[in-house]
């Protein structure tokens, strides 16, 4: 994804305008591009879904719904919810409130919901993996201070530390990674700084699918 983002930093369009600065939709830009060329082409965006919403303080009815993404690789179906959200990466605590309520959203409503639907998943594979994945764009505060990138990665092991003790009394993040920009992929834009993008995935055991019984007979 990172390199498919270094296009959008162009001298000779004059732009910069990479995706993960952007919202949620605008991911797929990047994200689409691996997972076709991982899963040779075996991948599909919105892919229709039927949640199961009987749960206190959720919806009363079924509804029907679409996960990001489903893909085959190496024998195994995944279905992908992804969400994006931005974090002051020189705070001591996670203000934004928005940010944790995607990543609950995304694990213990979304991907919780469809393991009765995945069961009935035809495709002669292993089983099917749900995979939660949230970008972070880090910025700094209103107060820009030079050297930035330094910064940045000087505050990389505490901020990391901060989102996952803030997001585990959630559901514990199973992987973290961070994407130190270079100096001249760092955007400011309204007096703040975007000098990285954080990946946090939360990761599922493979449930076995109608299809799977096929695929060991």
């Amino acid at each position: 994804m990172s390199k498919h983002a270094l296009v959008f930093n162009s001298t000779k369009y004059n732009i910069y305008e990479p995706p993960f600065l952007f919202r949620e939709r605008q991911l797929d830009t990047l994200i689409m591009p691996v997972l076709d060329s991982l899963c040779k082409g075996l991948a599909f965006a919105e892919y229709p879904m039927t949640r199961n919403s009987r749960k206190k303080g959720l919806e009363i009815e079924d509804s029907q719904g679409r996960i990001d993404y489903w893909c085959i690789y190496k024998d195994y179906s995944f279905v992908i919810e992804v969400k994006h959200s931005y974090d002051n990466f020189e705070t001591s605590s996670t203000n934004d409130e928005r940010l944790l309520q995607r990543w609950r959203t995304m694990n213990i409503v979304q991907l919780d919901n469809i393991k009765d639907e995945i069961k009935h998943f035809e495709e002669k594979t292993k089983g099917v993996i749900r995979l939660g994945l949230h970008f972070i764009t880090s910025h700094s505060g209103t107060r820009l201070k030079d050297n930035i990138r330094d910064t940045f990665i000087s505050q990389e092991c505490e901020m990391l530390s901060r989102l996952y003790v803030d997001l585990k009394g959630i559901t514990p993040p199973d992987f973290m990674s961070v994407w130190e920009l270079d100096d001249d992929m760092v955007c400011y834009d309204n007096d703040r700084a975007y000098p990285g993008l954080i990946v946090m995935a939360k990761f599922f055991k493979d449930i076995k699918h109608k299809g799977s019984k096929d695929y060991y007979e």
